[in-house]
C-alpha cells in the first residue's frame, strides 16, 4: 500500500475528502518532505521548493496542486506595521515555500531585506489554519498569493504532489485517477461548510496547467538566484 502525506490544513481537504486505499500520513509540510526525500513515504502533497532542490527523485502528479488564484487567503503576512516599515519578521519552519515567496515579495517588489528573527519580530508569517484564524487580529494583512499575482499576473504554486520515480507505475495511475475522483465528491457534497466551499472556491487552484509551469519557473529563477543552485532544467510530469 503507498504510503501517501497528507496536510492538515482545509486547503488540502478536497485532494483526500474521499481518497481510499493508501496509508495516510499526517503532517506539516516541512516534515512530510524529510520523509519524501528519506523514501518512508512514496508520495505526497509537498512544498513546491522540493521540487526545486531535488528534481532528480520525483515526478510531478499532472493536474494537481495546490495553487492561488489572486489571493490564497491561508499564507498570511500579519503585523501591526505596514509591510513597508518591517525590518524584523518571524518566519514559520512549517513551510519551505512560503519562506522563499516572502523573501521573493521583500526584496523584488518592496526592495527591503528584513532580519529573520525568533522574538522581538514586528510581523510574523503564517500559514494554514493557523493564518484563516489569526487575521482579524491585526491591523496590517499581506496575503502572499496577492502580493505575487498583483506583481507577476500569475498564480503562485504552493504545493506540488510529488512521486518518488521508485514508485510503482500502476499504483501512480490507480493514485492519480482517486485523486481526481476525490475532488469531483468534495465539490459536489452538499454536507461541506458555506465556509470551506467558499473558502476553496475563491482561493484555491487545485490543476496544474500552462500557467502554472509559467509561474514555477519564474519562481524557480528566484531560488536560483537566492540558493546558488541551477533552477531544473524541466519539469518532469509523471507519463500517465
Amino acid at each position: 500500500m503507498l504510503r501517501i502525506g497528507k496536510v492538515p490544513y482545509l486547503n488540502a481537504l478536497p485532494l483526500f475528502h474521499s481518497l481510499r486505499g493508501f496509508d495516510l500520513v499526517e503532517g506539516h509540510p516541512a516534515e512530510l518532505v524529510k520523509l519524501l526525500r528519506e523514501g518512508k513515504i512514496e508520495g505526497g502533497i509537498v512544498s513546491s521548493v522540493e521540487y526545486f532542490f531535488n528534481p532528480d527523485l520525483y515526478y510531478i502528479l499532472p493536474n494537481v496542486s495546490i495553487s492561488s488564484r489572486e489571493k490564497v487567503c491561508s499564507v498570511l503576512l500579519l503585523s501591526d506595521k505596514p509591510l513597508r516599515e518591517i525590518r524584523k519578521i518571524k518566519v514559520t519552519a512549517s513551510s519551505l515555500t512560503s519562506r522563499y515567496l516572502i523573501s521573493y515579495i521583500f526584496k523584488k517588489i518592496y526592495s527591503i531585506t528584513p532580519q529573520e528573527v525568533s522574538s522581538g519580530e514586528e510581523a510574523f508569517l503564517a500559514i494554514g489554519d493557523e493564518a484563516l484564524k489569526l487575521k482579524k487580529k491585526y491591523s496590517f494583512t499581506y496575503d502572499l498569493g496577492e502580493e505575487w499575482f498583483k506583481h507577476t499576473k500569475l498564480p503562485f504554486v504552493f504545493a506540488l504532489f510529488l512521486i518518488r520515480k521508485d514508485t510503482p507505475e500502476e499504483c501512480v495511475r490507480e493514485l492519480y485517477k482517486r485523486l481526481q475522483k476525490s475532488l469531483r465528491d468534495f465539490f459536489t457534497n452538499r454536507k461541506v461548510s458555506p465556509f470551506t466551499q467558499e473558502y476553496v472556491k475563491n482561493c484555491i487552484d487545485y490543476s496544474l496547467k500552462g500557467i502554472h509551469f509559467k509561474s514555477l519557473k519564474k519562481f524557480f529563477a528566484f531560488m536560483e538566484e537566492e540558493t546558488g543552485k541551477p533552477a531544473p532544467s524541466s519539469i518532469v510530469l509523471f507519463p500517465l
